[in-house]
This record gives structure tokens, sequence and C-alpha cells, in this order.
């Protein structure tokens, strides 16, 4: 967009100069209407030109309105080349990057050759020689090819921007219809034997006490298994994951004043291992925030011999609690689960270091 900007401001600063040195030209004509008249068209022409390209009055589905601008601002270049045939032959230039840059290609390809056509008409009517004609030719031809290529980079932007939002929508849209279903999956069976063992409770509460009760007490089962699947599967999705979190970790530290390095040497990492690591990489870059005035901080990520690690030192004063803390007793209850260690505590000179191993399945 940004070129497309230049070459808007370029192609009307070139108009607002010749806007005075055109109506100098006209200055040498003795009759005071046709000087009258030839600076009007100019300034027709100008301001015709610049509203159009400055999309006041036109958009790229109304080709109509886009033909009849074309068609006045060819018709005023025809009248000023008529009067000035050897200094404004280019005019037809900005005619043919209108049609260029705002019509359809079987539209704009034959009008600038009508536009380049015109341009090299008037100066061999004056008995110009081919060779001029055609550079002048040439010259308005290449301004609507480069018009034409504004055009469809131009299109070609607004596509992929509409298909970007398109597809981060439909993303969403997906994810979810993915959460819908996996709730359908784990509630909607569980939903049903509750309400169907509720009803069986309720006809048997008179006849048979004794079953009715065993019923409930399997609905209170079932509706436990339930509201433990549920938890399971919402604490799934918000599962921090290691890109998201070494990201995060990043912008954390630069905008806290430490210099952040990263180190990742393990290859793919198992789903189920690395929200460990993402919740390693979270805890050690807060405590170095909040703990530590670091001013360095490295995060390194290795496998050796069937086991992960991540890692996060600091050239700090160290975190205060050391793994009894309350954040890092949590993640070596997370390692634990998972059969590996946590460790964390001072280095021998200075800093602080936290390391989480975990082994990995075969």
């Amino acid at each position: 967009m940004t070129a497309v900007r230049l070459s808007k401001a370029a192609s009307i600063a070139t108009l607002v100069i010749m806007l005075p040195s055109t109506i100098v030209l006209f200055t040498r004509e003795t009759d005071q209407l046709f000087f009258a008249i030839d600076v009007v068209a100019v300034t027709v022409f100008v301001c015709v030109y610049l509203t159009a390209f400055l999309r006041l009055v036109w958009t790229h589905e109304n080709i109509r309105r886009t033909l009849a601008i074309w068609l006045t601002l060819t018709t005023l270049a025809v009248y000023l080349v008529s009067r000035q045939p050897a200094n404004m032959a280019p005019s037809h230039i900005y005619a043919a990057v209108i049609a260029g840059a705002m019509l359809p290609l079987r539209y704009a390809i034959p009008l600038g050759v009508v536009n380049a056509t015109l341009a090299a008409a008037g100066p061999v009517a004056l008995g110009s020689s081919p060779g001029a004609a055609f550079v002048i030719w040439a010259e308005v031809a290449l301004f609507a090819v480069l018009a034409m290529t504004l055009n469809y980079l131009w299109n070609t932007v607004y596509a992929l921007r509409a298909a970007r939002e398109e597809i981060a929508r439909l993303a969403v849209h997906e994810e979810r219809l993915r959460f819908s279903r996996d709730l359908h999956d784990l509630v909607g069976r569980s939903l049903s034997l509750i309400a169907l063992k509720s009803e069986l409770s309720n006809r048997l509460l008179s006849t048979e006490p004794q079953r009715a009760a065993e019923e409930m007490r399997d609905v209170e089962r079932v509706a436990r298994d339930a509201l433990r699947e549920v938890r399971e599967a919402v604490t799934g999705y918000r599962q921090p994951t290691l890109a998201s979190e070494l990201a995060g970790a990043r912008v954390a530290l630069a905008a806290a004043g430490v210099e952040c390095s990263v180190e990742q040497n393990a290859g793919a990492i198992p789903t189920d291992l690395e929200s460990v690591l993402a919740w390693t990489v979270r805890e050690g870059v807060t405590n170095v925030i909040r703990h530590s005035l670091a001013k360095r901080c490295d995060i390194r990520i290795k496998r050796t011999d069937g086991r992960i690690s991540v890692e996060v030192i600091d050239d700090g004063r160290g975190a205060a609690g050391g793994v009894e803390g309350s954040g890092l007793r949590g993640l070596a209850e997370r390692a634990a689960a998972r059969g590996g260690t946590a460790q964390a505590g001072p280095l021998p000179k200075a800093g602080f270091s936290l390391r989480v191993t975990i082994p990995v399945q075969p």
C-alpha cells in the first residue's frame, strides 16, 4: 500500500506542477476567448483527474462512471493537443493511467492503445518524424502498462487481505465447532444417563426405595465423572504451548529491560510434555522479572539421552523461595506426574537457575 500512496502522490504532484506551467504556455494566445477556453480546459482536466485518482467519485465496481471520466479526460486531451501539439501530447498519459489503474484489462488495454495513438497523431499531423511520434506512443503505452500493473497489485493486496481475514474467521469457527463437538461427546452421554437413571429412581421410589437409592448413587457418580471430564477438557484447551510461551517471554523480558537468549535443540516435542515445558518457561521468566533484577536471561531447551530439559538461567540475585515457592512447587508436581524432576536454586557465582527434566517415552 505504501507504493500505491507514493504513486498517487507523485502523479498528483506532477499535475499540480503542470497546471501553472501549462497555463503559461497558453498566454501566447492573443485571442482572449481562446485563452479563457484553454485555461478552463486545463483546469477541468486537472480537477477531473485529481478527483478520479483520489477515488471521490469512482469505484472499481462502477465501470460506467470510470469510462465517463476517461472519455472526459481523453476529449480534453485531444483539445489541448490541438492547441499545443508539441507540449500537450503527454496529457494523454493521464487518461491512459485512469483507464489502466481503474478498469479491468478488457477495457484498459484498448483504451490505453487509443490514448497512445491519439498522443502520437498530433505531432505526426504537424510533420514530426515517425521516430518522434513512436517515442510519444511508447511513452503513453508504458505509463498505461505501469497503471495496469499497479491495478493488479492493488487488487491482489485487497484479495490477500480479504483471504487472510476469511481464513482467520474460518479458523475461529472451526475451533468453536471442535470445542462444541468435544463437549457434546463428553457431556451428552453422561447427561443422557443421568436423565434415565433419575427417571428410573423416581419410578422405583415408592415400590423399591433401596434400588432407587442405588440408582441415585449412580447418578451422583456419573455426574462427578462428567464434571471431571469437563474439567480435564477445559484444562486441555487452556494448556500453554511452548512456542507461545517463548514468544511471550521475549516480549516480557524486553519490556523489563532484560536481554533474552533462546537456545532450542530439542526437535519435535510430544504434545503431552510440551505443556510442562511451557509452564517452566512461564514460571522461570516470571521469577526473573519479579525477583532477580537480572540484566540477561538464557532459556535453553535440549534433548539428551531420551530426556528433554528446559533451563531458565539469569544473572541476577536469585528468586525468593526456591522450589518450595508456590509456583515452583506446582511446577515440580507437574514434572513429577510425568516422571521428571524440577531443580531450582542460586548459581555458584551469581544468578539463579530453574531446570526441569522429563523423560521422553519411546
